[in-house]
């Protein structure tokens, strides 16, 4: 059955509602719900466009909690209010030539009785606010990043990236600071704030890379009154030449690979899991949260031995299937015997995206420092790089390569524009991969 949480049908047009609690619904001006048209007689289209709205219903709600014991709060509530209202049916200016109609008329009166009150109340800057949003001259930022970050394709921990980026700012600028009191003066004078608390020029051009982002998102809605976005040639990341690369992530020697493989965690079960992990990586170059993703359901057993599957991943790319070395099948088979879901169970999710490997990774970074593999790029991802480093040597290709650890093949020219790599044997392919005896004898030797 369709979800139809927070819709209504009035007639042959569903609309988004959200009902005010009870105890609000006096500060809301007696109103017991948020109600608005959504334009569309499909409910999947309704539930599309329902999410942004919600919302900003919920930011209202919040917005008459606080009001409470925030005069300010109740003055923005109030010239939210008022901004609806004028631009009801039947009240601007459309039906009246150039003539304010009787009823906006009263209401613009309202308005500027309101604002003068606030003038010797608040002062200036809170007057002139109150009176550009309830007159449709300005929106508060924070009504419209959320919707912003509905749009996008990214990740949940880049999404929360975003969102801390902007409540930053807005902790800076103030909760209710408008799309239009954002200036390229204003911009400036943040950018040097970030730079007085110690914020390096890569991080800073972060921050910049995701307002300026939000600020495409509301040019391209009308919501500001210019088309400069005010976050763009600040110049916080200095000149190319004199730009400092940092050291890349390189493969594991054998030396350390035996550190690795011949040591032990502290506790039973992270030391299994580690060991596992350890192996499978060694094995196939999987990342790190895509092992600990695995389910039983995603191994098969074939006539030419084991396969796994990916079916979610950073990319498109990163959704596969790969042949289980031979030296990973005791470790395949013996978690195939338990009774979770999971070829992990007891995998306690954390983090921003409540990541399964969220845990493991933090266990690991501990686990590789007691045994000696303490450098900044020696940690899990760098098993992985091992195993490219390895493939290259047996100079396996690199589009096959690609294939095995899920990495997109379109900057290779020719398999990666007309291959699909479906006539690749890739069982033939992940049986070459050989660290020699000594760390092949730690493999085993688990």
């Amino acid at each position: 059955m369709a979800d139809s949480s927070y819709l209504q049908k009035k007639g042959n047009t569903w609309r988004v509602v959200v009902e005010i609690p009870k105890p609000l619904r006096v500060a809301a001006g007696g109103k017991p719900r948020f109600m608005r048209s959504l334009g569309t007689e499909s409910l999947t289209e309704a539930n599309r466009l329902k999410h942004a709205h919600v919302a900003e219903f919920r930011r209202r709600i919040a917005l008459l909690e606080r009001g409470r014991a925030d005069p300010l709060a109740q003055a923005i509530e109030a010239a939210i209010s008022f901004r609806e209202a004028l631009a009801a049916p039947g009240v601007g200016h459309m039906e009246h030539g150039d003539h304010e109609s009787t009823a906006e008329a009263e209401m613009l009166a309202t308005v500027r009785g309101e604002a003068e009150a606030l003038l010797e109340a608040k002062g200036p800057e809170v007057a002139r606010l109150f009176h550009s949003l309830a007159t449709g001259q300005a929106a508060l930022i924070r009504d419209h990043y959320e919707t912003w970050l509905t749009t996008r394709e990214d990740t949940e921990q880049t999404k929360s990236q975003h969102k801390g980026t902007i409540e930053r700012y807005l902790r800076w600028a103030g909760e209710y600071t408008s799309i239009q009191a954002t200036d390229r003066r204003k911009a400036g004078e943040y950018v040097q704030a970030l730079r007085d608390a110690g914020l390096a020029p890569k991080t800073i051009g972060r921050h910049l890379s995701s307002l300026s982002g939000l600020w495409r998102h509301l040019i391209s809605r009308a919501l500001t009154s210019t088309e400069v976005n005010p976050w763009l040639g600040h110049g916080v990341t200095g000149s190319k030449s004199k730009k400092v690369r940092a050291p890349k992530r390189k493969g594991l020697p054998n030396e350390k690979l035996l550190l690795l493989l011949h040591g032990r965690y502290s506790t039973p079960h992270y030391a299994t899991v580690l060991a596992d992990l350890l192996r499978l990586a060694l094995l196939h170059g999987s990342r790190i949260d895509e092992l600990c993703s695995l389910k039983r359901a995603d191994i098969t057993k074939r006539k030419d031995g084991y396969w796994y599957s990916i079916t979610d991943g950073k990319t498109e790319a990163s959704v596969r299937e790969v042949p289980v070395h031979t030296l990973a099948v005791p470790i395949i088979e013996r978690r195939l015997k338990g009774t979770d879901e999971y070829l992990f169970p007891k995998l306690v999710p954390g983090g921003r995206d409540q990541k399964r490997s969220w845990n493991v990774s933090k266990a690991y970074g501990r686990f590789r420092k007691q045994v000696g593999v303490s450098g900044k790029y020696e940690d899990f991802h760098a098993l992985r790089k091992t195993f490219a480093s390895l493939a290259e040597g047996l100079e396996i290709p690199e589009s096959t390569v690609k294939l095995i650890i899920g990495h997109e093949r379109g900057d290779s020219i020719t398999y990666g524009v007309y291959s699909d790599g479906k006539r690749l044997d890739l069982r033939k392919v992940i049986d070459r991969i050989d660290y020699g005896p000594e760390v092949t004898k730690a493999i085993i030797g688990a």
